[in-house]
């Protein structure tokens, strides 16, 4: 590369999704010679400018920027111009991390491109682009939001003697970095002339203000003189060398530009790089980049997940006893953003290195070896987790047990468990029926017969546990044999149900009842039936499905009385409203006490009462009977009181008005009838009545309303349905009378 100092300044700001940021955020300048002569060089600049493209109320990009010229050591510029925007398109996402998933931020792009012929002169010339300001969020900066940046390239005397092209960074910063993980960064330059280029962290400069005037504006027009002052750090916890701090400090390889260490708190962090450009032992350029870092958390892709006993201080705990391997079982998450892995077992002799995604780790015998997990070695998604290997003797898990088979009792676990790490600290016993205890040597009744699985599981200080299983045929039969109800005194026919209360029985086994009349049962809990008066005893064998046997008697339990059983008949059997008298007859057995309830309406304590129902229809008739032994009975019948229907109709009346005989109609006991009709005719068949209800009649006009009829015969016929159906229908001569 021909000697030329060159500088760039940039500054990047975080999007408002994670910090306040309203700023343009950066830029850099590069060069390149187009033509020369002896005495003149054209340059082509190109410089690009920075912005949050998320800030909602941030500066834009300028349209057009006003570059000043200036010569090194004179105050006045040589000349400054103003060149267009003219690329404002590209924005640059967030990085694409293989293992990491960092938050969503945006940069704008934008270019401008301007040539300007220099004359050859023993001096430097300086171009300048000033902007205020940083952001006010900058965490290692003093007062950051009243400093701005200064855009410059400087064109040294030898840079122009011999048509030095200047040097460009590879790649743009990433707008964002993961905090608390290894950086690896690559901020290397481009030397197309071949030069030895030399890194390190440099000072970065400041330019313009806000509110104030002349070169100190927001805009300068024109810059003002260089050279520029620098931006002052917070120390002691930040420098211009160590501008992330971190742990490890982040630092920068001067042989490669390699950027790298753990950033460890979060923020945006103005850094600045130079790059010195050597020919031959002599100082040819300085390339100067200044932007921010945008340190923020980061959501790891990949996720270690193994098949490990415990996690302790991060460190994955596998034991085993009485075997020296171990299978591992990987269910690591984000296996895909995982190029390079491997497991590392040091078996104190040498280390053996498995790259098996799920590898059999081998070790010697028993004792304690140490490994590791590494993931992504040598990269920003490296990760490291650390393994211990335990390996311990066998533990022998035993117990045995007592118990009586034929009567029920309580069964006797005693522990008879062997270890060789120590002590055994846990027992834990399961009785196969639901329940369990931590006690040593338990005892334990159990509730219901049958085949039981007892399990006992011991661990040892060593962590170390095994299981024993044992299967017990506990079958005797009850100690005690009890039931419900232990006695009954009642009246025939008495139903009674036994539930059985004796501890343990189930469906195997054998279980007779005898219930002192001739009556017997296999049930468990059966359901009998005493028909029969008498004082009766009840005897129970029970015998276990493996021939134990037991059997108790209980003498003379079951008292049962003679019962009543309630009956009537009533006469006579025709009942209607017109002849509604009654009489009821007893014909109950075994009773000594009635009580009669008629209808809800009429009640009698007498054996054969009479009554007189005043409502037509099915009446309802119950009869509760009882005995000196207070057995009871009842029973309901259904008297049905007939409606009758009686109607009679006159032969003449005198319609005159001397409210006697004045209207026409049937008499009678008509109630409940439906659908009445009572229609008249003269003797020339014309209709001049005609009435719908029993209740009305004809008044001698013509239906009611009209002309009066004149004295004579008239013809009339009656209809209507009895309450219970049955068509009815009645004819008649009608003489009016006046």
């Amino acid at each position: 590369m021909k000697k030329r100092t060159f500088w760039i300044i940039l500054t990047i700001l975080m999007t408002p999704s994670l910090f306040w940021a309203r700023h343009i955020v950066g830029g850099d300048i590069t060069y390149r010679v187009v033509s020369s002569s002896a005495t003149s060089n054209r340059y082509e600049f190109t410089m690009r400018i920075y912005r949050d493209c998320n800030a909602q109320d941030g500066a834009a990009l300028d349209p057009n920027a006003i570059i000043t010229f200036f010569r090194r050591g004179q105050v006045a510029n040589v000349d400054k111009i103003t060149t267009p925007l003219i690329r404002p398109t590209k924005t640059i996402g967030a990085p694409v991390l293989p293992c990491l998933t960092p938050p969503v931020l945006c940069v704008e792009e934008g270019e401008y491109r301007w040539t300007r012929d220099l004359p050859i002169i023993n001096d430097t010339y300086i171009v300048v682009y000033q902007r205020c300001c940083r952001n006010n969020s900058i965490n290692n900066i003093i007062n950051p939001g009243a400093a701005g940046a200064s855009y410059t390239v400087e064109i040294s005397a030898l840079s122009q003697l011999v048509g030095n092209n200047s040097p460009s960074f590879k790649s743009f910063p990433p707008t964002v970095i993961c905090a608390n993980y290894p950086l690896v960064l690559d901020q290397s330059a481009v030397d197309t002339e071949g030069d030895q280029l030399v890194y390190r962290f440099c000072e970065p400069y400041s330019g313009g203000s806000a509110g104030g005037t002349g070169c100190n504006s927001t805009a300068p027009n024109p810059a003002c003189w260089p050279p520029n002052s620098t931006i002052a750090y917070r120390q002691p916890d930040f420098t211009f060398q160590a501008p992330l701090a971190g742990n490890p400090i982040v630092s920068i390889d001067p042989n490669t530009g390699k950027i790298t260490g753990t950033p460890d708190r979060q923020g945006q962090f103005v850094v600045s790089i130079c790059v010195e450009e050597y020919r031959q032992g002599k100082l040819l350029s300085v390339l100067k980049r200044d932007f921010q870092f945008n340190v923020a958390p980061c959501t790891p892709n990949v996720s270690v997940n193994l098949n490990k006993d415990t996690i302790i201080d991060k460190t994955q705990y596998f034991t085993n006893c009485g075997e020296n391997f171990f299978k591992i079982i990987n269910t690591t998450t984000g296996r895909n953003n995982i190029f390079d892995f491997r497991f590392e077992v040091d078996t104190k002799k040498d280390t053996v290195i498995y790259r098996d995604w799920e590898p059999t780790i081998q070790l010697p015998d028993t004792g304690k070896f140490s490994g590791k997990l590494l993931i992504n070695p040598g990269t920003q998604c490296a990760d490291t987790v650390p393994l211990q290997f335990n390996i311990f003797a066998k533990l022998l898990s035993d117990f045995t047990y007592t118990y009586d088979t034929c009567i029920a009792g309580p069964v006797s676990f005693k522990d008879v468990s062997k270890t060789f790490n120590g002590v055994i600290t846990k027992h834990y016993w399961n009785f196969g029926d639901g329940r369990d205890t931590f006690v040593q040597n338990p005892s334990h009744l159990y509730a219901t017969p049958g085949t039981k699985k007892i399990s006992l599981k011991v661990t040892d200080s060593k962590g170390c546990s095994q299981d024993t299983v044992r299967q017990i045929n506990w079958q005797p039969v009850p100690p005690i044999i009890l039931f419900q109800p232990s006695s009954f005194s009642g009246c025939s026919p008495a139903k009674l149900t036994f539930t059985n209360l004796s501890r343990p029985i189930d469906s195997t086994y054998n279980i007779r009842w005898t219930f002192g009349d001739s009556g017997v049962s296999k049930a468990i809990s059966p359901t009998y039936i005493y028909k029969n008066t008498g004082v009766y005893s009840l005897n129970i064998d029970i015998t276990s499905p493996i021939g134990c046997k037991t059997s108790r008697s209980f003498k003379d339990i079951i008292t049962i009385y003679q019962g009543s059983t309630a009956d009537f008949e009533f006469a006579p059997e025709k009942i209607t409203q017109l002849k509604n008298d009654i009489t009821f007859l007893d014909k109950s057995l075994f009773a000594s006490r009635w009580q009669w309830q008629l209808n809800g309406k009429g009640f009698s304590s007498r054996q054969n009462p009479a009554y007189s129902f005043r409502d037509t229809g099915i009446q309802r008739v119950k009869l509760y009977v009882s005995n000196q032994y207070g057995c009871t009975d009842t029973i309901t019948k259904l008297v049905d009181v007939v409606p009758e229907v009686i109607y009679f109709l006159p032969n003449a009346f005198t319609p005159n008005n001397d409210a006697v005989n004045d209207v026409y109609m049937g008499s009678g006991i008509i109630y409940g009838v439906k659908n009445f009709s009572m229609k008249i005719w003269n003797r020339w068949g014309q209709l001049i009545y005609n009435g719908t209800s029993p209740n009305e009649g004809w008044n001698g006009k013509m239906f009611n309303t009209g002309q009066e009829v004149p004295e004579g015969i008239y013809s009339c016929v009656v209809t209507y349905t009895a309450p219970r159906g049955g068509f009815s229908q009645f004819k008649s001569f009608v003489t009016v009378v006046r």
